[in-house]
């Protein structure tokens, strides 16, 4: 079964939050088992927005075909949408039916970990370069990193091109912006929020997981640093740093330029940074569920029979 945060509300504020989604799946805790999988976004003020959850069997190709049909059934896609998630196949693969023209992009904790526990090499020294290259927002400093990268292991480097693909994982060869989401921070917080009502029975954990929504709710100029020199043009947003153009929002030296101007630096963030998007985000209200007498089920609801959970008792 598949339970959206209010549909209205959630679709709704949607409209107003980065155009970007993350997935992941937990495990439940009850007598039944099963498994919850969770879609999220990130509103204005970069809180956890959730969109829909879905309880099913375990991660596999059904589970979430049937997950990302009705994620696109009910929130459609927009421009320049991506999703993010690890690396499962049924991920993968639900993507390529559902969303062919979607980006689609992986966490770089869980590859990191695929990386570290293929190659085996000096962990610090792997991780930093890693993720310099991943947050890399110029070309110069992402091929300074693969070269740490080749110092570490040769083999590295055509893993992470050839195999994953430097669209999946690093900022600067994504096709969409991914407004500084490149780890599994969303995902990992739910699932940590999310931690104690998984023992829950299904109705109970659903409803659990309502009221925790409901109280959610042109002028170009040159910056000098002490090594460096940056060109920012306020009037198109962009900076040779080229960090004010990916994250769509003022980076240190937009900052000095504004500050310097006395402009108001809100004017020169993307919509989904603003004030007016996180109002918007929650100007709907998520209400009580109410008495089941009132409820209007569609007739195919009404004659749907639930039948017991297949169950395996445990050893």
């Amino acid at each position: 079964m598949i339970r959206k945060c209010n549909p209205e509300v959630s679709i709704e504020g949607w409209k107003h939050c980065t155009p970007l989604i993350v997935v992941d799946a937990t495990f439940l805790k009850n007598a039944y088992g099963g498994t919850l999988i969770i879609a999220s976004a990130q509103d204005a003020d970069r809180h956890i927005f959730p969109l829909a959850f879905s309880v099913v069997d375990s991660e596999n190709d059904a589970s979430w075909q049937y997950f990302m049909e009705k994620l696109k059934e009910s929130y459609g896609e927009c421009e320049d949408q991506c999703i993010i998630s690890d690396r499962h196949e049924s991920i993968t693969k639900a993507m390529k039916s559902v969303f062919p023209n979607l980006m689609h992009v992986v966490y770089c904790f869980h590859l990191f970990q695929n990386i570290k526990t293929r190659f085996r090499k000096g962990v610090d020294d792997l991780r930093d370069a890693f993720y310099c290259a991943a947050k890399a927002y110029n070309q110069t400093d992402f091929d300074d990193c693969m070269r740490d990268l080749d110092n570490i292991d040769s083999r590295i480097r055509p893993y992470l091109t050839n195999k994953v693909g430097l669209e999946k994982w690093t900022r600067l060869y994504s096709r969409n912006k991914r407004y500084s989401t490149l780890t599994s921070n969303i995902a990992e917080s739910m699932n940590s929020a999310l931690k104690e009502i998984r023992e829950l029975p299904i109705g109970t954990l659903l409803e659990c997981l309502r009221c925790l929504v409901q109280t959610s709710n042109l002028v170009i100029y040159t910056v000098k640093e002490l090594q460096n020199s940056y060109i920012v043009d306020i009037l198109n947003r962009t900076c040779t740093c080229e960090r004010f153009q990916y994250d769509e929002m003022p980076c240190s030296h937009a900052m000095a330029v504004i500050s310097k101007r006395y402009m108001k630096c809100y004017e020169y963030c993307s919509y989904y940074y603003t004030k007016e998007a996180f109002l918007a985000t929650y100007e709907g209200s998520v209400l009580p569920i109410g008495d089941p007498k009132t409820w209007d089920l569609p007739d195919n609801i009404k004659q749907l029979q639930v039948f017991p959970s297949i169950y395996k008792r445990p050893a």
